[in-house]
């Protein structure tokens, strides 16, 4: 289930046209790409404008979102303000939050747009894997065929697997996120240990938190709207952006003026994806 999302776009009564096309080859793995989580684009105080303009002053085209784009699930309209902002020339990957899917109905809107309900995508030795915490009867949770499908796409013989979804298995707010079913959670996370994973990223804590757990740098991104807890560090919105570097990925996290807050590196040998399915 693999497809590259490319934004052409189009508002005819005001609906956003989402075109979909197969994969095409970027140069150097995924050169760089922004991550962004928590827009809430229809509700007040989304930043999400500000964070569009600042990737394209940085030249960058590859927007990886972490779910909550808008804040109503299933809005047309808002999916049309989204689409609006995001702007065309731009390739999106969405792993859908609990403000875009709650249901059938908004799950139907959502797959209308983006074909799918959960998917991956891969250039050079880089997988891309976009989950779904939103599906009904399922929701907080990898479950059922999702589950078995993300184990064959693990399995797959990639240097580097980096996976996205909505809400973190470890929340920085206690019963948040897929710590709401303890045993499931912990199984996931042997799965990614096996699987090779380097990088889990996830949304839903409107917080910017990173650790890392056998190996895997697990990241919460902050938000660009929604709710806002305050902190020892203050509100302020956050995203992130990538950069292959040789062998590796560097990741900076900014705030809305461009400031670093943070920086990371994940770097895996090419030794130890070996055939995908361990990393020691």
């Amino acid at each position: 289930m693999k497809q590259k999302v490319i934004i052409h776009k189009t508002l005819v009564a005001a609906t956003a046209v989402l075109l979909l096309f197969a994969p095409l080859s970027l140069c150097a793995q995924y050169a760089s790409f922004a991550i962004v989580s928590d827009s809430h684009v229809g509700a007040s105080g989304s930043v999400y404008p500000a964070f569009i303009r600042n990737i394209e002053e940085e030249g960058t085209h590859l927007i990886v979102h972490t779910g909550d784009a808008i804040n109503s699930p299933g809005d047309l309209s808002q999916w049309a303000q989204f689409f609006d902002t995001t702007g065309s020339g731009k390739t999106l990957h969405l792993a859908p939050g609990n403000h875009d899917i709650n249901g059938q109905k908004s799950l139907d809107v959502y797959v209308s747009f983006f074909g799918a309900p959960y998917s991956t995508t891969s250039d050079g030795d880089t997988l891309l894997v976009f989950l779904n915490t939103e599906m009904p009867g399922e929701e907080n949770r990898i479950a059922g065929a999702q589950l078995a499908w993300l184990g064959t796409e693990l399995a797959r013989p990639f240097r580097y697997k980096l996976v996205f979804l909505h809400e973190p298995l470890f929340p920085v707010i206690h019963h948040h996120g897929l710590d709401r079913h303890a045993q499931e959670r912990d199984d996931l996370h042997r799965l990614f240990v096996r699987c090779g994973v380097s990088l889990v990223v996830a949304g839903h804590d409107h917080l910017y938190d990173r650790s890392a757990r056998d190996g895997i740098t697990y990241v919460i991104g902050g938000r660009t709207g929604g709710h806002h807890w305050p902190t020892k560090n203050g509100t302020a919105t956050r995203y992130i952006t990538a950069r292959r570097t040789g062998d590796s990925y560097s990741f900076q996290v900014r705030d809305m003026d461009g400031a670093v807050k943070d920086r990371f590196i994940v770097k895996r040998e090419a030794q130890e994806a070996g055939n995908g399915l361990s990393q020691r």
